[in-house]
């Protein structure tokens, strides 16, 4: 984003009674009926793309045009305390920092008994709503007030209890933070391993699982250390293959979140993960009935925050996930028709939320549309998606992304007879997998086919390579680091599909009777 437009994108997320909350704040805090800064949000507000020239011809000859970035830059500071504002009474976290400044300037001033009753109330909603951290301010300002005889008698707090509540209060916080890095290392080991392929992997895993606070569920006492010890153990299953202890860490933290519906509602984005999360356990599980009645429960959660600006990341997430577990159900299902439907879906919604949608956010539906198309024979739509992971120069992207788009594409492109094409594309997948020491045994047997392959010119010839690609494939099927890896692209499925010469989704709909 330009630095210019910083000012025109905080403004277009702002939702219609938020613009109005603010042309009331402002007009308490700035001098004038009709100030300069609602003028300038009024014309930054009626553009569809940010036009400094038209700002400046807009305001010719005002004293402020002289000094715009100043000017937009008070803007922007105003919006944010109006928006800080507006949304103040909605969350705990909120009401805690104001009541904070409150407590300094009551302080300050000198009202100990106001300051007193104050503290009090917002110790006990830190505690009603699980903030640690708050405490432990609110615990320090309590004991620096009644050891420096601030308050009027000495029966307001007793020191040695409030001493040993806030010291365990210390261990509580350094409990969350230990849980919140090991929840950061599994996110950060997900997102540059991918999957698990070989011993290397295997054993970085470990390292993380076996830290003394994942051995005892006891050990997480808060709703956030819960939180993260449910998280992390599910993405342990899910990247080890247990499908049934997947499930079951995924259950709990849906069943967590609905156990304390205050934390459903001041942090939405968490428990639609939830949701997502246990709804992509129960159909890679294969609980379709659990997911047919939980994706519906998902969707009617979202639909009250559709149009709202102030939850448009939500909104956006929430059609990524969803698009996403649709598009895996169906072609669980084998159902042409829903497949074709929810590609049209998620082209409209590319299209509605355009460069909101980060690219590397993109990447998983890229490749599960592409795969999509693979198997309704769609195979310019496929090579399309494909070539969009491929061409992201986003270094950090998740490797498995780019393998999957790399090893597809040599498929797809098979099946298209691109066979010029594909002994280029043949030659830089090699060189990449090389390059990222990703050349397993899955990846060797698929280069190897292909570079075989592209000697014959018909399918008739290549019966026996077909054959024994897919006896090499099962054999290789009970190797725990090439198991997860299979299930992302079904390769037996495509080979059988060649072998009987009928369409891939025919033996797709065989598996499912």
């Amino acid at each position: 984003m330009k630095a210019s437009d910083d000012l025109f994108q905080l403004i277009k997320s702002m939702s219609k009674s938020e613009k109005g909350y603010f042309k009331k704040f402002a007009a308490k805090h700035t001098i004038g009926k009709k100030n300069i800064y609602v003028k300038l949000f009024d014309a930054i507000d009626s553009f569809t793309e940010y036009n400094e020239a038209a700002i400046k011809a807009k305001f010719k000859g005002e004293k402020f045009i002289n000094k715009l970035y100043s000017t937009k830059n008070y803007l922007f500071n105003l919006l944010l305390k109006s928006l800080s504002s507006y949304h103040s009474d909605k969350f705990s976290v909120s009401k805690l920092h104001m009541m904070m400044i409150e407590l300094n300037v009551l302080f300050e001033k000198g009202l100990y008994k106001q300051f007193k009753s104050l503290l009090k109330k917002s110790i006990s909603i830190a505690k009603d709503n699980d903030k640690p951290f708050f405490l432990a301010h609110l615990y320090n300002k309590a004991l620096t007030a009644l050891v420096t005889d601030y308050y009027e008698n000495s029966n307001v707090f007793d020191y040695k209890s409030l001493k040993e509540t806030a010291l365990l209060n210390l261990e509580t916080i350094s409990i969350n933070e230990q849980y919140h890095v090991i929840y950061n290392d599994m996110f950060m080991f997900s997102k540059e391993t991918g999957t698990l392929r070989n011993e290397n992997d295997l054993n970085r895993l470990n390292e993380i699982i076996n830290n003394p606070l994942m051995q005892n569920s006891s050990l997480a006492k808060t709703f956030d250390a819960k939180f993260r010890y449910y998280t992390i153990l599910g993405y342990y299953y899910r990247l080890t293959g247990d499908n049934k202890n997947w499930l079951k860490q995924r259950y709990e933290l849906v069943k967590l979140m609905e156990s304390e519906k205050k934390f459903i509602k001041e942090n939405p984005r968490s428990y639609v993960m939830a949701l997502n999360n246990y709804l992509d356990a129960c159909i890679h599980s294969g609980n379709m009935d659990e997911f047919l009645i939980l994706i519906e429960k998902l969707k009617k959660f979202t639909a009250q925050f559709e149009n709202k600006k102030e939850y448009i990341d939500l909104h956006i997430r929430s059609f990524q996930m969803i698009s996403d577990l649709e598009m895996i159900y169906a072609i669980k299902i084998s159902d042409e028709g829903k497949i074709r439907e929810i590609i049209e879906n998620i082209e409209n919604g590319f299209k509605k939320y355009k460069e909101k949608i980060p690219e590397n956010r993109k990447l998983t539906i890229y490749n599960r549309i592409a795969f999509a198309c693979f198997i309704i024979k769609d195979y310019d739509r496929s090579i399309f998606y494909l070539n969009k992971i491929l061409n992201v120069k986003n270094k950090n992207i998740e490797p498995k992304q780019q393998i999957f788009a790399r090893i597809r594409s040599l498929i797809v492109n098979f099946e298209a007879g691109n066979y010029e094409l594909l002994e280029y594309n043949l030659r830089t997948t090699k060189r990449y997998l090389e390059k990222h020491k990703r050349i397993y045994k899955f990846e060797k047997l698929i280069l190897d086919f292909i570079s075989k392959a592209l000697n014959y010119s018909m399918d008739s010839e290549r019966i026996m390579l077909y054959e024994k690609l897919k006896n090499d494939i099962n054999k290789i099927s009970t190797d725990k680091f090439e198991q997860n890896f299979l299930k992302e692209f079904d390769f037996s499925a495509w080979l059988e599909s060649k072998i009987q010469k009928t369409d891939i989704l025919n033996i797709l709909r065989q598996r499912t009777i």
